[in-house]
């Protein structure tokens, strides 16, 4: 990307920096070895003191049984309309997720691993899931969950540092306090549950800006004037295989626009739930038209 690019892509009308999200409970997920303290146990049960049946609770010993809750949880939302916070305690990097496979050996479940059941939660959710990591994992390396074909979540947090049992008790207390409360905003939340760990930062990465840059930056590439004499080739010979017919009124530009605008629209489920615009809409062919009217202006320079 050069400077211009990035300025540019800064400039782009993206979708709502914060999106409105509702909750009902919190399920945790707890993946642990015997050694570690169980702070999910101890959050599930000083939750439960304050809101009884808030909070529901599962410790695990391999992957597939971490899998397999998140997919329960998901048929639950189905059933009975809950919205969890998805609350997963477990050891993590930026490639995935730690913990017991079996009591006495190590697994691991990627990122790729989590894309299928974490989109397939989200969408009985109707696209209101916040997912909470209580382990330092990178979430600005989780590209992996842009490609679609859905969003996995409306929010993803953890923490920006390693954390103390203690330390992370304290901290998604004061989190689940205020969602329990009816705090307004995630990002307020956030906020106040960070003061109690300091200098550790809960790190909130709404999912729509970071698959919204994703976006933008390939279409700054694409648009470039190099890349548009090759790849316009191919777009014709697209729309001769699949039967459209070229003229006048499909230019690249509309084609460009109609193709961003169908994956936006189903990553956030805006093609399903119409009420998902007002949340994460936007304009592609607006946004097309920025970006190929900047490319061109910068080759004719």
């Amino acid at each position: 990307m050069t400077k211009a690019e990035i300025d540019l892509i800064e400039k782009l009308p993206g979708p709502p920096r914060v999106a409105g999200l509702r909750t009902t409970n919190v399920w945790i997920v707890e993946w642990l070895f015997v050694r570690d303290e169980k702070t999910g146990r101890l959050l599930h049960e000083w939750i439960h003191e304050r809101r009884p049946g808030w909070s529901a609770y599962s410790s695990y010993w391999s992957k597939a049984e971490v899998l397999a809750a998140i997919d329960r949880a998901a048929a639950e939302s189905l059933r009975s309309g809950m919205i969890p916070v998805l609350h997963i305690e477990a050891h993590g990097d930026k490639l995935g997720l730690g913990g017991p496979e079996g009591k006495d050996h190590s697994g691991f479940i990627t990122w790729d691993d989590l894309t299928l059941p974490l989109q397939r939660l989200n969408m009985a959710t109707r696209c209101n899931l916040m997912i909470f990591v209580a382990a330092c994992t990178g979430f600005a390396a989780i590209n992996t969950f842009t490609g679609g074909p859905h969003a996995p979540a409306v929010f993803l947090a953890g923490p920006d540092g390693r954390l103390t049992g203690s330390s992370l008790l304290a901290g998604t207390k004061e989190l689940y306090r205020g969602l329990m409360g009816g705090t307004p905003g995630v990002s307020a939340i956030l906020e106040d549950a960070s003061r109690e760990m300091e200098p550790v930062t809960f790190e909130p990465e709404p999912f729509a800006v970071l698959a919204f840059e994703s976006l933008a930056e390939s279409l700054v590439v694409f648009a470039r004037q190099e890349e548009l004499r090759r790849r316009t080739e191919r777009v014709r010979w697209h729309m001769q295989s699949t039967g459209v017919k070229e003229h006048k009124d499909r230019t690249l530009r509309s084609v460009c626009a109609d193709e961003l605008q169908r994956r936006w629209d189903e990553l956030f489920f805006i093609d399903r739930w119409s009420e998902n615009r007002e949340r994460f809409g936007v304009d592609m062919a607006k946004i097309v038209d920025m970006v190929f009217n900047h490319q061109e202006a910068h080759c004719r320079g």
